[in-house]
This record gives C-alpha cells, sequence and structure tokens, in this order.
C-alpha cells in the first residue's frame, strides 16, 4: 500500500496528540512531524516535500492562512479549526477540505480520502502532462475519466470541488482545487483563469460583452477584475 507523507500543525497540544492518533491508525498515512509552531512548519516545509498538511488556522505568531500563502510549493492541505468563519478564505486558498474541531475519526478519514484522491489524479495528470497529451484523466466517483482539452468549455469552482463543463453538456465533479487546474493547464495556451471561479477554454468563447462577461456554450460567465487585464491580452494573442 502506498503511504501518503503528512504533517500535522496545532498550536493545542490537546489536538496535536489527537490528530497523532488519527494518523497512526490510518495505513495509508505516514507521520513526518507534528508542530505546535506555524513558524517551525514553515522552515519544514521549505526544506521538505511532503503530500498532506493537516493545519490549524487560528495560531499565535502566524495564521494557518498566512503560512499557506507563503508557501511556493502546497502540499494538499486539510485546513482544522474551531471556527467557521474561515470557511471563504480556505476556499480561496485552496484548502482540500475544512474540518471543525474536535473531528470525529470518521470526518477525519473523509477529508483523507478527498486528498488521497486529489493526489492521485495529480499524479497521473503529470504523466499525462509529460507525455505531451491533450486530454486530462480526471478522477470522479472513483474512476479516472479521460477527458479530451478541446471537448472542455470552462472549469467551475464549487466549495471543495470543481465542475468540469463540456460540450456534450455533460458535468464532471472533481475533488480537486481551481490552482491544482490553473497550474495543470497552464502548459495549454488555450485555458485561461477569468474569475476567481471560472477556468474557461478560450477557443469555446462565442462573444465578449463588453470586457465585462463571455458567452461560452450556453452560459455567460463573469470576468473578475484581477483577470481582466490579462485575459484581454491573451485574447489578442490568439
Amino acid at each position: 500500500m502506498k503511504k501518503f507523507s503528512c504533517i500535522a500543525v496545532d498550536d493545542s497540544s490537546i489536538q496535536l496528540t489527537l490528530l497523532k492518533n488519527y494518523i497512526q491508525k490510518t495505513p495509508n498515512l505516514e507521520l513526518l512531524a507534528i508542530f505546535a509552531n506555524p513558524i517551525e512548519a514553515y522552515h519544514f516545509l521549505q526544506k521538505n516535500n511532503i503530500d498532506i498538511l493537516l493545519l490549524d488556522i487560528d495560531m499565535p505568531e502566524m495564521s494557518g492562512l498566512d503560512l499557506l500563502k507563503m508557501l511556493k510549493k502546497q502540499p494538499a492541505t486539510i485546513l482544522i479549526t474551531s471556527k467557521t468563519e474561515f470557511a471563504l478564505q480556505a476556499f480561496e486558498l485552496d484548502a482540500i477540505d475544512y474540518i471543525v474541531k474536535p473531528p470525529e475519526y470518521p470526518r477525519f478519514l473523509k477529508a483523507i480520502q478527498k486528498a488521497i484522491q486529489f493526489l492521485e489524479v495529480e499524479e497521473k495528470e503529470n504523466i499525462s502532462s509529460d507525455s505531451g497529451a491533450s486530454e486530462i484523466f480526471v478522477k470522479v466517483s472513483g474512476k479516472l475519466i479521460r477527458l479530451p482539452l478541446n471537448e472542455i468549455l470552462f472549469i467551475e469552482a464549487l466549495s471543495d470541488y470543481v465542475l468540469i463543463h463540456t460540450e456534450d453538456k455533460r458535468q464532471y465533479v472533481v475533488y480537486a482545487t481551481m490552482k491544482y487546474f490553473e497550474e495543470k493547464l497552464s502548459a495549454y495556451k488555450y485555458f485561461k483563469r477569468i474569475h476567481r471561479s471560472y477556468i474557461v477554454n478560450m477557443q469555446k468563447v462565442k462573444s465578449i460583452e463588453e470586457n465585462q462577461n463571455v458567452l461560452i456554450g450556453e452560459k455567460t460567465l463573469p470576468i473578475g477584475n484581477t483577470y481582466r487585464e490579462e485575459f484581454l491580452k491573451n485574447l489578442n494573442k490568439l
């Protein structure tokens, strides 16, 4: 059985002990370290690659959200906190899951399974990308599905998963992040992010309305202020 490396970061010794016990009873996890200090965890992550990061949000000296923002390469991250108001920020930072303290083991295990699904798809995608393939593999309901890139209209972020819309009007629910798809599709010049919630296949854009919205398929999607200038610049290069 393949093992996935992980670390846990929480300023509460009680929570760290709980997470350590959960990790040790999960056969496909390998605990590399635990940290009560997020700054020490940051330095560890600068020198070591891990698969899964279990991260508290509300900590002294540095919050878990600030730690994530500083990382150049983000592991599959599960945020664990006693507060629910950070859910939107967790979504924006491409966390795999967001669970409330104290987590029961079944809820912990569900989050780990989502992270592993994400990592397995990422590994498959790396193989596909390295081979110069014109398709991606996505994990849907436990199966890897091959999707030709030229059939994808756009990708939509919805809470802790994404929805891939295709020309044949199918929708594929994938447990992954927008950041993941943005990075994986960066080698293909036609896929561009136009909004926090949308990545589009620019070859499928039918029209642009006053530089505010794009019509793609039968959907009108907004162009976010952050992405507008870059989107229009890339449009002129097609």
